[in-house]
């Protein structure tokens, strides 16, 4: 893999990060019912992104031997690095304020310390949630942008990468949020409603199916990318693709909100969230480790 496991834990976190922080915003409009969704969805998204981005710096290698030259991450606006570096560093502080605006009190320790923040946070809601909203769907997208930038990669070349990685972002954001939203009213023995989460879930789904084969077919246009996309399909990493990601991730899911559409059975559509989780993160490593790159320029 010539990406080492700190992208593919970046890839994922920042996504999930990014997709909790839109199932948030949509639950708040969805009134009291998934209260707990939206609460969880905006306590998740900071740190997850923050963990993320502190990977992707440690693999840059600078983080760890020459941590001031980060600062140029700032300055090449003709480099995706550099749109990727200005949108998480206002995502962070942003998604953290969002969370103080809409959560409760921490204990009295801790709040002190907060508490100014969280009144401005308060009074500044609404622009927050604009700013999460615009930034969410930045951070979903640049995932797949840092990847298709470099050029010897034909499968990461695609269009329809960042189409993808904002598709499973929002899904796995959603299932994070959904699972800790379920664990938040079990505890505080609150109304829960996931039938309605259940339908959007579905149709999310089935458009990362739809965009995935696109991909796919789109990537194994040329002879590297079809290289690519035959250890996915057939190859070495075949299992884990139809396994984890196309059935455990993507169809079982459905068939589990499906079922949570018609009967209203919650245990079932908990299952598919965890499906969701581990076949976005299955994604991402399959992604970088299908890879095949060609020789650009004159071969020696």
């Amino acid at each position: 893999m010539v990406w080492g496991w700190q992208i593919a834990w970046y890839l994922f976190l920042g996504g999930l990060g990014a997709g909790a922080t839109v199932t948030s915003l949509l639950a708040s409009r969805a009134g009291p019912r998934v209260g707990t969704i939206e609460r969880a969805g905006a306590t998740l998204a900071g740190p997850a992104v923050a963990l993320g981005t502190a990977l992707l710096v440690f693999d840059l290698g600078m983080g760890r031997r020459e941590p001031w030259r980060l600062v140029y991450l700032y300055l090449n606006w003709g480099s995706p690095m550099t749109w990727g570096t200005w949108i998480l560093t206002l995502f962070i502080p942003v998604a953290l304020l969002h969370a103080l605006s809409i959560t409760g009190p921490l204990p009295p320790r801790w709040e002190r310390p907060v508490a100014p923040v969280r009144r401005a946070a308060v009074r500044a809601r609404g622009t927050l949630k604009v700013m999460a909203g615009v930034l969410a769907v930045s951070t979903a997208i640049y995932t797949g942008v840092l990847l298709s930038a470099p050029p010897s990669f034909p499968l990461l070349g695609s269009w329809l990468l960042p189409v993808l990685f904002l598709l499973s972002a929002l899904s796995t954001g959603m299932s994070a949020a959904v699972v800790s939203g379920y664990v938040l009213a079990r505890r505080e023995k609150a109304e829960f409603d996931l039938c309605s989460w259940s339908r959007i879930h579905i149709g999310l789904v089935v458009m990362e199916l739809v965009v995935l084969f696109a991909w796919l077919t789109v990537g194994a246009a040329s002879q590297a990318g079809g290289d690519s996309v035959q250890l996915l399909v057939s190859g070495s990493l075949a299992p884990v693709f139809w396994v984890v990601v196309v059935f455990g991730g993507l169809i079982a899911p459905v068939i589990a909100h499906i079922a949570t559409a018609t009967n209203g059975n919650s245990q079932v559509a908990l299952a598919g969230e965890a499906g969701v989780l581990a076949g976005g993160l299955a994604l991402r490593y399959l992604v970088l480790l299908a890879a095949v790159p060609v020789i650009i320029g004159p071969a020696l």
